[in-house]
């Protein structure tokens, strides 16, 4: 028998979408002095909608902290999935190394299947 509309829809609403890759960062050593792990999640379709609207509504003058605003969204716990930052703090993320920020998001630009070419495009519009 067919699922209904309600049951398809409660199905995708259960489906984990948000895959965390797992990264380690030399430069930020743990405790025991070993490279941190650190999680990059797929950011949510409203948080990449409210980066995008960010963007292009500032797109004559950039965006103030391009990198770590997009970085707050994905950096998470690598197991439970948590933001590590808050919108709060992302000018304290700003102040760590461009080296290490910039490897980071090249990493969740990709996880998050967003290429330049989606940033080109949304510069255009």
């Amino acid at each position: 028998m067919a699922l209904t509309a309600a049951e398809l829809a409660a199905q995708i609403m259960a489906a984990d979408d948000l895959g965390i890759l797992k990264v380690k960062v030399k430069e930020w050593p743990d405790a025991e002095g070993k490279p941190m792990t650190l999680g990059i999640r797929v950011m949510t379709v409203g948080e990449r909608d409210a980066y995008e609207r960010e963007w292009i509504g500032n797109r004559d003058k950039g965006i103030d902290n391009f990198r770590t605003k997009f970085l707050a969204r994905c950096l998470c716990h690598p197991d439970s999935g948590d933001r590590l930052f808050t919108d709060e703090q992302i000018e304290k993320l700003a102040s760590k190394s461009a080296k290490v920020v910039s490897t980071l998001f090249e990493r969740a630009m990709k996880h998050n299947a967003m290429s330049e070419a989606d940033v080109e495009e949304l510069a255009k519009n």
